[in-house]
Order: structure tokens, then sequence, then C-alpha cells
């Protein structure tokens, strides 16, 4: 059954859906134009003396109020976006507020992303992590996780810091591997647990932002929060994956000069409504404080809040589709955060200008616990020691059950401290803000948790690790920023010019990073024309362009991972008698720190204009950025010595005990193992034009059209020489090859698209209707290999000695194994020509109580086959509407 026959069905068993859109939407009044009174005959009036009666003076009044009246009115029809507006700021953001947030009716943050420049409606995966990916087009590829991991959030003036996060699960391949879609290490914030509904505005910065904010390399993302009075609010909404209930208030202690607000939401979701075995929940709750105090010289401002974040994985095996009754997966992520900021502003004038102390303090508790039946196919050797050297060690067990638990208690700090200044020079002004910023962020957990006698995977290698052992980590940075604005005639210049210098510490005294000041450049300017007079009307244009760095640190995770063992078989006799059996092992502990790990670091630039008139706006932006030095997996290798024990000469009807090492025959041998170790190994290129079209409400029909889109160019590579082995199980004259090359080119991609939305949106508050309809297209996407050379610079041998390549070895009956022709298909671009979808959203509002809405993705969709290489690749009929409804109340 596809997706749109299950849409079918779920709305034929749920009649109160359909009785509800058609009771909304359907039947409306039609909206006539009031007739024109007719005109009023005036005797004439004298020239030489004016006499007005108080009856024509009550109407020169009321028309002068009506007058008044449908200027407020226009202003307020033109002031209602349901779309993201470009910010008029220095540096290139979208702001999305609450208005707009209300109209596309999301399940969680991930779906406010299609209101950007290049983005498009996705369906919701909730099952699945969900990561922020800002100006490219994207690649399912974890070295380049910066990406997302270097888009910083905060929420009300505090970040949310991932960094101590190490919910990922060890020993399992990539199909039993359940926790694998889901885990965040590194990669940044799941925006899976972020609600909407008890946020005011978003502005998602994708340019350069301020100084005041570090730690990041792709872009920010800034969100406040409800403040102040306002009525009980309800909001229930349902899908055909998911159902979401809010309710949430704003009090007012008038005497007190206090306001709080509190608002709690849930949300249910499932990944097919066919299967009820793996499903995702969310809990949030917030209750924030306001208070102010004010005298004649200052005005103190205190926000607090306390916030509960609960985000709960489940999934287990179907008992009527498999025999692996017991498997199941359970992950649960709870967060506490208390968050305080105090604003203390001066009324006289004078230097200084304001104080601002932010503070924030979290502390989370997150645990995996996975069960999974184990059964092994042949007698296999456990390895459980936690020390290197030779020892003997047990069988595993042919069939158990076995228990996972990540236990993870990441505690977060942040104090950051903020001076506002302000003077003039000359025809100058300047705004200073200086500052000071520490973080602090440390895992207290008990890590993995499993008996080592019954591991999860019968072939893992690791070992139980404690996470409380790892040091936390810490980092201080200071800023200073100078935002400038002058006029030279009719000419308006605004910039912005700061420095950034951000450190880590406590990291041990051999480490790169240790101490080591990274600094960071950024400048916006905006420089805006004289207004041109054009009738009635006025041109305004205005440019402006940035330029900086931005830098981040390594996660926890990067900066000490786990200890890679090595477990080498030197004696197995497996003998039918338990008594008899022995299995030795050469154990190696490898610590596969980079000690020579830095940060990464990206270089932006970015051109802008923007040309208004008479309410209609036209933004353009051309932006390139550049990383070289992003976190990734690299690899590194060993060469091992081990004895291996002859079995041969061993008579099993002798035995009276496990046979002996000292009277066996051995060989010494040596193997060339490659491991990974973490490395600043990847490279981020992008470029693209973003751009937005808004026109004014067209009067008499209130719709306005909103054009928006951009062209990304993304290339993906990695900057450092990678080893690989050569060919898998290659054996030649009875003996497995060990050799591996050094690659200098390992992978490269380069993608490319270009989207474009078109948005018209009618909005009718005497009946309390809005609607709008979406054109989303994408014009092309291109995927394509960096060209790259199959041959190896180096070759490294058993013994761990490296050689160069050379043309000779090519020839080479072992090496010339090592060295891989590509095809010039390989290198080819491919395209994937244009694809259209149109969705359309509705709400009804009744006396600004009661607000009813839908939406329907994709309710027409243009899909073409084509064709790549003489192959038919088809399209039409693999995309089916998806569409919800939601109810909100406000009383």
């Amino acid at each position: 059954m596809s997706r749109g026959d299950y849409f079918c069905v779920y709305s034929s068993k749920r009649p109160w859906i359909v009785f509800t859109f058609l009771l909304v939407f359907s039947g409306l009044p039609v909206l006539s134009q009031q007739k024109n009174p007719k005109p009023q005959k005036h005797k004439a009036v004298s020239t030489d003396t004016l006499k007005i009666t108080p009856a024509e003076l009550k109407k020169i009044q009321a028309a002068l109020k009506r007058n008044q009246e449908e200027q407020k009115n226009e202003f307020e029809l033109n002031e209602v976006v349901i779309t993201a507006s470009e910010s008029k700021g220095l540096s290139s953001s979208s702001i999305i507020d609450r208005k707009a947030m209300q109209h596309l009716q999301p399940s969680s943050f991930a779906d406010l992303l299609e209101l950007l420049p290049g983005g498009r409606s996705k369906d919701p995966n909730l099952t699945s992590a969900n990561l922020i990916r800002l100006r490219e087009v994207g690649i399912a590829d974890e070295n380049y996780d910066i990406s997302s991991l270097g888009t910083a959030f905060y929420i009300d003036g505090a970040p949310i810091n991932t960094r101590a996060n190490m919910q990922y699960t060890t020993g399992f391949d990539t199909k039993s591997d359940l926790n694998s879609k889901r885990n965040i290490t590194g990669k940044g914030v799941d925006m899976r647990s972020l609600s909407t509904d008890q946020i005011e505005k978003v502005e998602v910065v994708r340019g350069i932002p301020s100084v005041q904010y570090g730690n990041l390399t792709s872009g920010l993302v800034k969100i406040e929060r409800k403040q102040g009075i306002s009525a009980l609010e309800a909001r229930f909404k349902a899908d055909g994956f998911s159902k979401l209930f809010y309710v949430g208030k704003g009090f007012e202690i008038p005497e007190k000069k206090i306001t709080i607000n509190a608002g709690i939401d849930y949300l249910n979701s499932v990944s097919d409504p066919r299967d009820r075995f793996e499903n995702y929940k969310r809990l949030n709750a917030s209750v924030r404080l306001h208070k102010l105090w004010e005298s004649n010289s200052f005005n103190l401002s205190w926000n607090s809040s306390l916030d509960y974040g609960g985000s709960f994985d489940n999934q287990r095996t179907d008992p009527d589709a498999g025999y692996q009754l017991v498997d199941r997966y359970q992950s649960s992520n709870n967060r506490m955060a208390f968050n305080n900021n105090f604003t203390l502003k001066y009324n006289e004038v004078q230097l200084l200008k304001s104080i601002d102390i932010y503070s924030s303090l979290s502390l989370q508790r997150d645990k995996i616990d996975q069960t999974k039946w184990v059964q092994a196919g042949s007698a296999q050797i456990l390895p459980i020691t936690t020390e290197q050297g030779a020892h003997d060690a047990p069988y595993l067990t042919p069939q158990y059950t076995a228990h996972l638990l990540v236990d993870g208690k990441p505690v977060t700090g942040y104090l950051k401290a903020m001076a506002n200044l302000g003077f003039k020079t000359g025809v100058v002004n300047h705004r200073i803000l200086l500052g000071a910023e520490g973080n602090y962020s440390k895992n207290n957990g008990l890590g993995q948790v499993y008996n080592p006698l019954f591991p999860p995977s019968p072939g893992m290698t690791s070992r139980p690790r404690a996470y409380n052992d790892i040091p936390a980590s810490e980092d201080l940075s200071f800023f200073a920023e100078d935002q400038l604005d002058f006029n030279i005639g009719r000419h308006e210049f605004k910039m912005a010019a700061g420095l950034r210098s951000m450190a880590m510490f406590n990291l041990p005294v051999n480490y790169k990073l240790n101490g080591q000041f990274n600094t960071d450049p950024r400048i916006n300017a905006q420089w805006t024309l004289p207004k041109i007079d054009l009738g009635r009307k006025q041109l305004v244009i205005g440019f402006g362009g940035g330029f900086g760095w931005q830098t981040m640190f390594p996660v926890t995770e990067q900066l000490y991972p786990d200890y890679y063992y090595k477990d080498l078989v030197q004696l197995n006799y497996y003998h039918n008698n338990p008594a008899y059996r022995r299995a030795n092992l050469m154990t190696y502990k490898i610590l596969p720190v980079n000690k020579d790990l830095v940060a990464a670091r990206n270089k932006k630039w970015e051109l802008r204009t923007d040309i208004s008139i008479d309410g209609n706006r036209l933004s353009l932006t051309y932006f390139q950025e550049r990383l070289t030095s992003g976190f990734r997996k690299g690899s590194d290798f060993k060469s091992l010595a081990y004895q291996k024990y002859n079995t041969a000469n061993i008579d099993p009807n002798l035995l009276t005990g496990p046979p002996a090492l000292e009277a066996m025959e051995y060989e010494n041998l040596k193997e060339l193992i490659i491991y990974n170790i973490p490395v600043n190994g990847s490279a981020l290129t992008k470029e693209g034009i973003e751009y937005q079209f808004t026109s004014r409400r067209i009067k008499h029909i209130n719709t306005r059209i909103t054009l928006n889109g951009a062209w990304f160019k993304s290339v993906y590579e990695n900057s450092l020489p990678v080893y690989k082995w050569i060919k898998e199980d290659l054996i030649i004259d009875g003996k497995k090859a060990q050799y591996a090359g050094l690659y200098p080119d390992n992978d490269g991609f380069i993608r490319q698209q270009l989207n474009t939305n078109m948005i018209i949106d009618t909005y009718i508050p005497k009946i309390g209707f809005e609607f709008s309809t979406a054109i989303q297209c994408q014009w092309f996407l291109s995927k394509q290999n960096a060209r790259k050379s199959g041959t190896p610079s180096h070759y490294i041998d058993v013994n761990g000695n490296q050689f160069p390549y050379t043309e000779a070895d090519k020839k080479d009956k072992v090496l010339q194994w090592l060295n891989t022709e590509y095809s010039e298909g390989v290198f080819e671009k491919s395209s994937v020509p244009m694809n259209m979808n149109v969705n359309f959203k509705a709400s009804r509002n009744f006396k600004d109580k009661i607000r009813v809405s839908m939406f329907v993705n994709r309710i027409f969709n243009y899909a073409p086959d084509y064709v790549v290489k003489g192959v038919k690749i088809r399209r039409s009929g693999f995309s089916s509407p998806y569409f919800g409804m939601e109810l909100n109340f406000n009383i």
C-alpha cells in the first residue's frame, strides 16, 4: 500500500477530518464589494466665507477617521508575513516570526528550514536525527558532519552545547546498529528535540555573525521564546505520522512588574502508520520569568527560565515478522536547563550604555538500553582483557541474550558578560561591544556498560568505557566589536568590525590545542543610496557585504577517542571437551589520539544588494565559503608482532588438560593494521546565489507574492592522504598479501542544485481566513565525483616500512593490486531534471479565539521520467500527498 493509499484509508476511518474540513473551509461567505454611496448634493459655498455646519463637520471627521482606518488596515495587511523575511541587518539572515510558524504548521524545528532560500518542504522523518545544513546541497557522509556541527543554536541568548554528547554504540555492523541513524555524537543539534510552539521569533544567520557568537563554522540560529501576558493557548495537530499537543499561557503581576510564561508540549510520531514497533516521542516544558526594576538613572531586567526537554526513541522486533523476539532498542535523552540573563541599562547619556550577563547550566541524563539475541555461527574466541600482552581467552557462548547500556550524563555551563559603550567622533556614531565568554562541558556518565562475557555483537573488539574518566572541556573567549554608522550627504553607511579570540584549556600539555588562541576577524558593511523619487513612490537601493573567519573546537569524543584493541590469535585449539580447550591471544591496546588536532576554521565572504519600492522588495546575495580543516576519521597504521603456535603435533587422546604453550612450536609473524584517528581532513567549499522577492499585498484581493530560491554549489573533499588496504583477502603464493597504499585523493563529490519557490498567500481579516499556495521547483540537481587517481604515492609493507610507489610496481604480481584504473564514466556529471511540487495551506479564525488549519503537501506533483545513458529512470507516480490538520484555542 502506498503512502497516498494509506492517507485515503486514514481519512475514511476518521470522518471528523473530512467533516471539519468541509465545515470550516467550504461555504465561505462571498466577498462582495460595497456599493459606492450616492454622491451628496451640496449647496454652493461662497469662496469669501467658508461656513461649515455641525453636521458637515461630523461628516468630515468621519471621513478622516475612515481614511486613517483604511491606512491602518493596509499597514497591518502588509505587515502580515507568513514566510521567512530577509533581515535588513548587516549580515544576511532570515527571520521567521510567530505568524509564519503558525501558518506553516510545523511538527519540529526542522520544518522551518523550508522557508530559507533554497529550502523545500519535506515529509517529517522523526525516527531519525534531523541535522541542519545551511547553504549547501548536502551529502550523506559522516565525514562532513562539520556542516551541522558548525551551526550554533542559541535559545534566549544561551547556547545548546552538544560537545559532551557521546551516545554512540560500538561493535554492531551497519544493519544491526539501531542507534546509527539517531547518533548525534559530533554532529550537532538534533532538531527533532526542538518544539516551535513556545517560540516567538527565529533568526537564521546565514552570513557572518557578530563576534559575540563563537564556536561555529556554518551559521547561527537565534531563537527567542514568548514573553509577556497572553491568553491560554492550546494546539492540537494530527497527520498520518504524528500527533502533537501544546498548552501555554502568560501571566502578569503588574505591581511587581513580573511576567511569567509557562508551556508544555508533547509529540508522538511513528515511522510508518502501519508499524507500531518504531516510534519517537518528545516532551518539552518551560517556565520563564521576566522581572523589571526601574529608576531614574537605570533600568534592570532579569530573564530567567527553567526548561525540560525529553526525547525518546523506541524500536523492537515485530513478533510476527521474525524469530528474534527479545530484540529491543530504547534511547532516552532528558535535559534540564536553568538560564539567566541580567541587563542593566543606563538612562543618562554617558559612555557606558548597558551591561549584559548571560549564564546557563544544563544537566542531562541520556540512556541507550538495547537488548539483542546473539547467535554465533561458529566457535569464536572472546577477547575480554583490557591490558596489552599475551593471554588466554575464553570462547564465546553459542547463544545468549546481550544487554547494552550507554549511560551519559553531560553537564554544561556557560557564562558571558558584555559591556555596550556609545560615543560619537565627528559625524560617526560608535557602539562598542566588549565581552568575555566561558564554556564548560563534562560527561559524568558510566559510558558503555555490558557484560564482556556476553558482548552485544560477537565480533566486537571494543571494551566497556567509562565517560566520567574523560577530562572536562573548557574554553575561554574574548571579543570586541565596533558598530558604527554615519551619513555623507544623503548616503547612509553602517559597519560592524570586530575580533574574537578563543582558546581551549584543561587539555594535556602535549595537545597542540592546549592554550592556543584562534583569532577570528569579522566585518560587515552596508551602504544605502539616497532615495529616488519615482512619482509618488520612492526607490531605495542598498549594497552590503561581509568577510570573516569562524572557528570551532573539536568535541569530547574527537579529543579523547576510545582505545582501539587488536587481538591477534596465537593459538586456537578447540576440543569437544571444554576442559581441553585453549585459546591464546596477543592483545595490542592502541590509543588513536591525534595530539596535533586543531580547530576547524571557515573563511566566508558575501556580497548583497537590496532594492525596495512601494512595499516591494528584492534581495540578492552571492557568497563563498572555504573550510579545509573539518573533522573526520583519518587513518594510521602499525606493524604488530605475534607468535603463531603450531597445533599439528597435539594428540587429543593424550591430553589431560589444555595444551601447554611451552612444548609447542611457533612462528614469529607480523600483521599490518590500519585504524581510524580523528584528523582535520574534511574540506568543504560552498558557493551560491540566494534571492528573494516579496511584493506588497495586492489591494482588493489582499494577496502577496513571494519568490525565493537559491543556486548552490557544494564541493566535498578529503584534504589529507588516506591509507587503504590492498584488495581484501588477497592470497598470493598461499599467503595473505599485507600491503597498504597511501592515496593522496581518497574522495571528492561535487553537488549543484537550483531551487525556486513561489508562494501566493491571501489574508482576509474580515472573515479570519488565510490561505497560501506554494509552487516549489527544483530546476536541476547534478552530481559528480571529483577526479582522483587510483595510484598511491607510497606503499607500506608488513614491517611498517614505507616506500615510493613507482611505475614498475604497477607490474608487480602483488603491488599491482594497489593501483586502480578509473574509467572516464566515473567522473561524468549526472543531472536530475526539473520536478515541481504544489503545497496548499489554509486557516480559518473564529473571533481570534479558535483557529482551524490544514495543509496538503504535494497536492500536485510533476516529476517526469528521464533517461541516463540509455536507462529510463521512472519518477512519475512515486510521490503521494502528505497532509494534516490542527486546531488552536486562544482563550
